[in-house]
C-alpha cells in the first residue's frame, strides 16, 4: 500500500466570501482527512483514542502550500503518505487534487500522547504495524 485516499466536496462554509476556500479550513480537511484514515485505513477511531484509552494525536508542526484556489462545488481527492514513523511521533505527508490539478500540499507531524497530557506515549505495535503499511520513500525508524 502506497497510500491512503478520500474525498472531500468543498461546501460554502469552507469558503470565505469570494467563494475560495480559506486556508485555515484546508487545515481542517486535512485533520479530516487524518482522522478518517485512522479510523477507516488503521482500525483505530480518534473517538476509541479519546474515550477508551485516553490517547490523542495532536498536530505539532505543519507546512502548507496552496498552489491553486478551490471553490465550493469542487471535490477533491486527499492522498495521505507516511514519511516516517518514529517512538511516538508521526510524519505525514497529504495532498489535494481536483481534477488533477494541485491544490493543497501539507506535511504535519503528530505525536500520540496521553489526553490533557505532554506526555508521549509509543505507538502500540498492532497500530505501529498499520502505519508502517503505508510509509513511501523514507523507512521506519
Amino acid at each position: 500500500m502506497a497510500d491512503y485516499r478520500t474525498h472531500i466536496q468543498v461546501l460554502t462554509h469552507h469558503c470565505d466570501a469570494t467563494g475560495v476556500v480559506n486556508f485555515s479550513r484546508y487545515g481542517e480537511m486535512a485533520y479530516e482527512v487524518v482522522e478518517r484514515w485512522f479510523d477507516e485505513a488503521l482500525d483505530w477511531s480518534f473517538w476509541r483514542m479519546h474515550h477508551g484509552e485516553d490517547l490523542a494525536v495532536p498536530i505539532v508542526s505543519a507546512q502548507s502550500s496552496f498552489p491553486a484556489a478551490s471553490r465550493s462545488g469542487d471535490h477533491l481527492i486527499w492522498r495521505l503518505s507516511v514519511v516516517s514513523i518514529g517512538r511516538s511521533s508521526l510524519d505525514l505527508s497529504l495532498s489535494a487534487t481536483c481534477g488533477g490539478e494541485a491544490r493543497a500540499s501539507i506535511d504535519m507531524s503528530l505525536v500520540l500522547s496521553e489526553v490533557g497530557f505532554t506526555k508521549p506515549r509509543a505507538w502500540p505495535d498492532t497500530a505501529r504495524a498499520r502505519i508502517a503499511d503505508y510509509i513511501t520513500g523514507i523507512a521506519a525508524d
